[in-house]
């Protein structure tokens, strides 16, 4: 401990070095900014080097203390890999400070004062890593404000982004006190504040990320996009002027990073992207050079014959009509989804293109197709008016529109001249079977229609009762009749509530097994039968004959993509990994925008022992999507797989608070508990789960949790049970998952694990 004699170190704030002795001895001052000054100090309770940073004394008079305080505590509690976490902060003698360790290496602004420019595989790099801190940090509610080269530190070749909420606690604190728009105003840097920065307006994260543009377009070219003679001038010139785009200044920079940067820098937020994790996802799919290739079935032309059906518009004006314009939107996706000759995205991706104001060849990109489908719908009573339009995305040019007016009575004819129409336009022939396809009408009845696609609407809505979709599907049924349309939509609810671990038996399965091989029977041609059959077949275990109809059910659908998704699982039940990894790539190429098919790469990863691998894709879906608990669990889960039990412990939060009757709940928090030390209060959460309609898979996860808090007997036999009742990926549970690490060695284990390699060795024979 420095003695009280101890010299003045020079280069410090007089005092300063007697200030914090206790905890901290001044070096010297190794920099400084408009609102504070750093210092290099020895930490002597943990014998380290830090760096303290000491606000301007104005500033901190200005400021209400204990506000700033508060909101530095909750960005210490930020744990990321490329965020400079925050060691310590307080008062002492009327300064305010905050500690950081020392980082080796330089600033992102020290190389660009180096190299002007950097390679782009480099500036792509940096860029992700700083958008994947940006993106965990606006999920913890903190916006930066001040992301700049001079805040990116680069530490052993990768981006570390320092100063994580000093911004908002200046802000905060500034908030409390007469100085609130003055220090509002200064929190930022002119050349890369958002233009709501600059003008004191409420930031979200999208502030961050133009200002993460500003940063990659000076990687890129050299160049700051917004500057001016004075720091008002260049504020200015953000509002009055668009920087040339990248490509124009760096022929090496590839369209989609250069689009990328474009969309950024837009004027209004609503215009970028809204999340880090999406912009994540777009750096590390784009090609450092050329145009990215697009994805084609086998035997098709890249591009050639690919198709998205975009959201209809609901020019109704009730907004309740909604509904139908998406519905139509669906209906027109199958019929062309069954014409062989056509590659067409899937519902998922299509719907995140709805109200864009994207441009046709920036959709076509983003989807891997070469046309688009357009339309609006009006809707009055019984009156129905409907415009089309099929575009060549590459070109922007328009290869057909027509407007249809009618009634409600006239929409099965409107759709099947739509889909002949495109059909048409791009020259294919079709097949007897086709023709008969296009011109099937599996429900008659307009308001029927009107009624299943309600119901239908209803049902997807994660965490909501099935029970006003029923009673939407039981006045169809009531009028239609017992088509197989309907019949398939009743029987896929009742399977859903074993899905979801919320039936109180196992019941519902044998309903709709029955209704499943009625259809088949009814309809051979049409996908629902064999899809609720495979759907079934995984539930209760009998992976092999699940495997047969789903790949039957894609035959006649392929863009079904609760097909794609229930086959990716059965075949990772099943310990066929790599097959299972193949479906989950086909699943992302039908369907790039769909949060299902994202999380899906990255889940399939976990049972090859790849945990992180695309986990910014399971962000990016859970971004899309955030009400939806199945995305929540599987994030956290993913988390605690990789050692983040924090970050798993926030999902499983909020499964608690709006999904609490879930076992994927009760699981994941207890799982957590377990691995925190908390044993008694995981086993106690995992008692509460009712285990009467469970399947393998949800019972083999409530025995990680179960090993984790110290009960391997227990464990061991929910393990076993999963294994016989269709859950034996061998390899995840004897190599890569942590949760087992209790029971390996064990003689039991053993003995399981072999009977799940016998499993998995026949299901592959």
């Amino acid at each position: 401990m420095t003695s009280p004699e101890r010299r003045s170190i020079p280069g410090t704030t007089p005092g300063l070095d007697t200030m914090l002795t206790d905890r901290y001895r001044i070096a010297r001052r190794i920099g400084a900014g408009g609102m504070a000054t750093v210092y290099l100090a020895r930490d002597v309770r943990h014998d380290r080097d830090v760096a303290i940073k000491i606000l301007d004394a104005e500033l901190a008079e200005s400021l209400g203390r204990q506000r700033f305080v508060r909101e530095i505590r909750m960005a210490a509690k930020l744990n990321h890999p490329h965020i400079l976490p925050l060691y310590d902060s307080g008062e002492c003698d009327g300064l305010l400070y905050f500690v950081m360790p020392v980082m080796q290496g330089q600033t992102l602004r020290s190389r660009l004062d180096a190299e002007r420019t950097l390679p782009i595989d480099d500036a792509v790099r940096i860029a992700t890593e700083v958008a994947d801190a940006l993106d965990y940090a606006h999920r913890q509610d903190i916006v930066h404000r001040d992301i700049k080269p001079e805040n990116i530190l680069l530490h052993e070749g990768h981006a570390v982004v320092a100063d994580f909420g000093i911004g908002k606690a200046i802000v905060a604190a500034a908030s409390e006190s007469s100085t609130f728009t003055q220090i509002g105003v200064t929190v930022g840097t002119p050349a890369y504040m958002s233009p709501e920065q600059a003008t004191g307006d409420e930031l979200d994260g999208r502030s961050d990320l133009f200002a993460l543009g500003c940063v990659l377009y000076e990687m890129l070219t050299g160049e700051v996009a917004f500057t001016g003679a004075s720091a008002q001038a260049t504020i200015a010139r953000r509002f009055l002027y668009t920087p040339p785009p990248v490509t124009t200044k760096r022929q090496d920079a590839s369209p989609e990073v250069a689009e990328l940067v474009a969309r950024l820098l837009e004027k209004a937020p609503a215009d970028r992207y809204a999340t880090g994790a999406q912009v994540v996802s777009t750096l590390r799919t784009a090609t450092t050079s050329g145009p990215r290739a697009v994805t084609a079935r086998p035997g098709t032309s890249p591009g050639e014959t690919s198709v998205a059906v975009l959201p209809f518009t609901n020019m109704s004006a009730d907004a309740d009509n909604e509904f139908f314009s998406d519905g139509l939107t669906e209906e027109l996706i199958t019929d062309l989804s069954g014409v062989k000759a056509l590659r067409v995205t899937s519902r998922n991706s299509s719907m995140q293109f709805k109200a864009t104001t994207k441009t046709p060849r920036e959709i076509g990109r983003a989807l891997g197709v070469r046309y688009l489908l357009t339309g609006s719908v009006r809707k009055a009573g019984s009156a129905l008016r409907i415009t089309a339009q099929l575009v060549d995305a590459e070109k922007d040019t328009p290869l057909w529109a027509e407007k249809y007016s009618g009634t409600m009575h006239d929409v099965f004819d409107v759709q099947e001249r739509v889909s002949r129409a495109i059909v048409g336009a791009l020259q294919i022939k079709l097949s007897s079977s086709e023709e008969g396809r296009l011109a099937a009408r599996p429900i008659q009845n307009a308001g029927a229609f009107e009624l299943f696609l309600q119901a239908r609407a209803e049902m997807r809505r994660y965490g909501v009762s099935l029970d006003h979709a029923r009673v939407l599907l039981e006045r169809a049924i009531e009028i239609e009749g017992e088509s197989p349309p309907l019949r398939a939509l009743r029987a896929f609810m009742e399977f859903s509530k074993v899905r979801a671990g919320t039936a109180i038996d196992l019941r519902p399965l044998d309903v709709a097994e029955t209704e499943a091989r009625a259809l088949i029977a009814l309809v051979p041609d049409a996908s629902y039968g064999h899809a609720l059959l495979g759907f079934v077949g995984y539930e209760r275990g009998q992976l092999k004959e699940a495997a047969r109809h789903l790949t039957r059910a894609m035959e006649l659908d392929p863009a079904d993509a609760d097909v794609l998704f229930f086959l990716t699982i059965t075949l990772q039940a099943a310990g066929q990994i790599e097959p299972g990894q193949q479906i989950a790539k086909r699943f992302h190429e039908v369907d790039p925008l769909s949060p299902l098919s994202g999380a899906m790469l990255c889940c399939s990863e976990w049972f090859a022992g790849n945990f992180g691998k695309h986990v910014e894709m399971l962000e990016r879906s859970l971004a899309l999507d955030p009400e939806n608990p199945i995305l929540r669990w599987a994030l956290g889960y993913t988390y605690a797989l990789m050692g983040r039990f924090g970050d798993a412990a926030v999902q499983g939060k909020w499964m608690l608070t709006h999904t609490p009757e879930l076992p994927y709940t009760a699981q994941l928090s207890a799982l957590v508990d377990a691995a925190e030390g908390r044993h008694e209060a995981a086993l106690a959460s995992l008692a509460r789960v009712d285990r009467a309609a469970l399947d393998a898979h949800h019972t083999f996860h409530l025995s990680e949790s179960v090993a984790m808090a110290g009960d391997t007997t227990r464990a061991l036999e929910l393990l076993e049970w999963a294994v016989d009742h269709g859950m034996y990926p061998y390899r995840f549970y004897a190599e890569f998952c942590p949760f087992m690490t209790p029971l390996r060695g064990m003689p039991e284990f053993d003995r399981i694990i072999a009977k799940a390699a016998r499993r998995a060795a026949e299901f592959g024979a």
